[in-house]
């Protein structure tokens, strides 16, 4: 694989690791203290720095991780978008819904390292609660800690359902921890994001866009009330952002996921020289003749309406042996050796925006509200307006066009076929081995071993 013919190449270059992305976020030296010493939090650079270091810590694993890539690839395989070419036992368990709590990519590269990255949020944020640094800085890094701290949240409980809200670094605490209810973990994610909306600046900290604004907490909080049904504080939020005039739809779609683009709200960027973005390192085949390690499912492909430019632009397909195989090309760049990254890796954009609001639209009764900004996303793929009128047509139309708008992206169809109940009509025919409970993922085995009060999810 690519990969492991570059592995050593990354490890030369992981000596400048830190220094190179601290510089790309921030233009200043790595902090001189540990993460968890008190001193570091004394400096407003080093402060900063420290909350740098979660960004680089979601994008710096060697693999397709909670932050990196991970929920792309496992909860695709889950559900009707990818299929793994590859004989690997634990990737080939997400396709099959047959996931073990012993699975190694499901302990260590979703809930592993999302709490990982946990621990260094907590840390910041009891850093800065001891700090005496401007209060102009301390409260941006105080909304960026937490904003980190909702968005893995939420997506560990999209996984997994109720989870251990982890909110400190005590170890003796946190070993003990039991699983909460969603309603409270979905309420510690709200507040969380709610304190990021009054800390954040409008403005990003720095060029680009890979530090949170507030704009990126109201995004995040958006999503969450979309998923709690919560209609009109939905539609209040997204409304916000959409008309806040700092963002617009890429007309090009190629443009779409390229530094710079203004459809952009957050974004991540590569810490390794000369790496792009890790969905375009692995998805992408490392030649025109060979099979693609993941490819589009016949589900998925057929979702694409004949003139859908996004078929054409954000998939690609190699002919192997006289079969054709599409593959994810949202992404087209992987290990190119440039200095400056040509693409970034893009956590939310405007577009998720205008279907959400369409959504709590529908939802509420507002169809001509709904289905203008439905049509919106569809002519700029280059669709006709949509022929739903009523409101089950026009709710089933935004299904539709989010499978085909977000496919592919931060494990946004997985939650959708859950959220909406509709995960067993859809996989129950294309997956022989399917059960309902196979929409939650198992804690796992290691977890269950080392806490007495953590308990498996039903059917495991």
């Amino acid at each position: 694989m690519q990969f492991i013919n570059r592995f050593n190449l990354f490890i030369l270059a992981g000596v400048s690791i830190f220094c190179f992305s601290c510089k790309k976020f921030l233009e200043i030296p790595p902090p001189k203290n540990q993460l968890v010493n008190s001193a570091v939090f004394s400096d407003s650079a080093d402060a900063t720095n420290a909350v740098v270091g979660i960004y680089i810590n979601m994008m710096q694993a060697f693999s397709l991780n909670i932050a990196s890539g991970g929920l792309t690839l496992y909860p695709g395989l889950s559900a009707d978008e990818l299929y793994p070419t590859s004989n690997i036992t634990d990737e080939n368990d997400f396709y099959n819904n047959e996931i073990a709590p012993s699975n190694n990519l499901n302990s260590s590269s979703l809930w592993g390292n999302a709490y990982s990255i946990l621990y260094n949020a907590n840390a910041c944020l009891e850093g800065l609660a001891q700090s005496n640094i401007s209060d102009v800085v301390k409260n941006q890094l105080i909304g960026e800690a937490k904003f980190s701290r909702a968005f893995l949240f939420f997506n560990l409980s999209n996984l997994y359902g109720p989870i251990p809200p982890v909110t400190s670094t005590d170890y003796h605490k946190n070993q003990i921890l039991p699983r909460s209810p969603l309603d409270s973990v979905f309420a510690q994610i709200i507040n969380d994001l709610k304190d990021a909306q009054n800390l954040l600046s409008v403005n990003y900290p720095t060029a680009g866009r890979f530090r949170p604004n507030r704009f990126t907490a109201s995004a995040l909080l958006a999503k969450v009330y979309l998923y709690q049904k919560n209609w009109t504080e939905a539609e209040t939020i997204s409304t916000q952002i959409i008309d806040a005039g700092t963002y617009s739809l890429e007309p090009d779609l190629n443009n779409v996921f390229l530094s710079g683009s203004n459809e952009t709200i957050w974004q991540l960027s590569s810490v390794f020289p000369g790496l792009e973005t890790w969905e375009g390192y692995f998805f992408v085949p490392v030649s025109s003749n060979t099979t693609p390690p993941y490819i589009i499912t016949n589900n998925l492909l057929n979702a694409f309406e004949n003139g859908d430019e996004r078929r054409q632009k954000w998939l690609n397909k190699n002919t192997v042996n006289g079969n054709d195989y599409y593959y994810p090309y949202k992404y087209k760049l992987g290990y190119d050796g440039l200095s400056t990254p040509l693409e970034d890796y893009v956590v939310f954009r405007l577009s998720e925006q205008y279907l959400i609001r369409a959504e709590a639209r529908a939802q509420e009764g507002n169809l001509n509200g709904a289905i203008t900004d439905l049509n919106l996303i569809r002519i700029r793929a280059g669709l006709q307006n949509t022929t739903a009128t009523d409101q089950t047509s026009v709710l089933s139309a935004i299904q539709h066009e989010r499978q085909v708008e977000l496919f592919c992206e931060w494990g946004n169809r997985w939650f959708d076929l859950k959220r909406t109940g509709t995960a067993t009509n859809v996989l129950f025919l294309i997956k022989p081995g399917w059960k309902v409970n196979d929409t939650l993922y198992p804690v796992p085995q290691t977890e269950l071993n080392s806490n007495p009060f953590l308990t498996q999810n039903p059917g495991y």
